[in-house]
């Protein structure tokens, strides 16, 4: 999967409007809003941060240097890659079925 489809698809899950893929594939901040209010989670932060809080509230382990790029070469901003995106995407699965 694209990261389009990925935020397309983590949307419909969540129950909230796609914000579609940015400006030069980046993930609209929207979308990790929106993932954060969805299960009452703290929506403050850069876009790892909150991707870190989504998914470590469902129990899974977050890796780094493998879901954002915080921590790369190019310092990477607030960029969440696509195997970031599959991690959330799972998160939300677990934390629905939690409901």
């Amino acid at each position: 999967m694209s990261k389009e489809i990925e935020i397309a698809a983590i949307a419909r899950l969540v129950g909230i409007p796609d914000p579609g893929l940015g400006i030069g594939s980046s993930v609209p901040k929207a979308l990790f809003d929106g993932v954060c209010r969805r299960f009452g989670l703290d929506a403050s932060g850069t876009m790892p941060a909150q991707a870190e809080r989504i998914v470590r509230a469902a129990d899974m382990p977050y890796v780094q240097s493998a879901f954002d790029s915080r921590h790369s070469a190019s310092g990477g901003g607030s960029t969440v890659t696509l195997e970031g995106l599959r991690q959330i995407r799972t998160a939300a699965q677990r934390l629905i079925g939690r409901e």
